[in-house]
């Protein structure tokens, strides 16, 4: 499955430095692997891997290495100078693909500047444009409301499994990436505002065409209202 992207994407790794952030198992992986099998002599380096970090600390890839894919680059201290270094100093047509969780896009708006060196783009959920290859499009908007456009839950056919892995996920969204930024006071209240955000969600009606219609004016007035409380969760 391509996503949306994918073109524009493959066009500006001639120009540019892309970096794709996203939410955490959005298929941002997925994504930059496809752009693999377009180069000769393509490197993929994931700093979670000992190994590959060792070689990125070291700039150690192979001479000739016409893309560097990097993952998980932002938990490297000072990865953004460590960038512009690379970026600065690499080989001619070489080009580099970087990918990040949320983390990465905050970060990306502090510190060291890598202006006019790189494109960013922001990996959303699957939506029913990209789903339609595979299915109807009317199906596709009925997958999307009842399993998440989430690529592992959407495509898994199953309401049980994705209602499993959206438990799980706000889980670890709670004890990851938000501690990442600040300290909460209470764990437990970050995760019940977040089930009571989605409670408020209105269900989709049935329209006269067919398609689902959300009732966007009471879902964004209770979202709102939840946010003001927020700060209150924070020391």
């Amino acid at each position: 499955m391509k996503r949306s992207i994918f073109p524009w994407v493959k066009e500006d790794l001639s120009r540019k430095m892309v970096l794709i952030t996203g939410p955490r198992q959005v298929g941002k992986t997925y994504l930059a692997r496809q752009f693999l099998p377009f180069f000769h002599k393509p490197q993929y380096l994931n700093f979670d891997v000992p190994a590959d970090a060792g070689m990125i600390n070291k700039e150690a890839w192979p001479l000739g290495s016409d893309l560097l894919l990097f993952e998980e680059l932002h938990k490297m201290k000072g990865w953004k100078k460590y960038l512009k270094g690379v970026f600065d100093g690499r080989e001619e047509n070489q080009a580099i693909l970087v990918t990040g969780s949320a983390r990465m896009e905050t970060f990306r708006q502090s510190g060291e500047s890598l202006a006019g060196r790189y494109f960013h783009y922001h990996l959303l959920p699957l939506t029913v444009s990209e789903l339609t290859g595979q299915m109807p499009q009317q199906d596709s908007l009925e997958v999307i409301n009842e399993l998440g456009g989430f690529p592992e839950p959407c495509l898994s056919g199953s309401a049980d499994y994705a209602a499993r892995w959206r438990k799980q996920y706000y889980t670890d969204l709670v004890r990851e990436d938000i501690l990442e930024f600040s300290r909460i006071s209470e764990l437990k209240t970050m995760k019940f505002l977040l089930e009571m955000l989605r409670s408020r969600v209105v269900p989709c009606q049935q329209s006269t065409v067919g398609y689902r219609r959300c009732s966007l004016i009471r879902a964004s007035s209770a979202v709102n209202c939840h946010l003001t409380r927020a700060p209150l969760l924070f020391l």
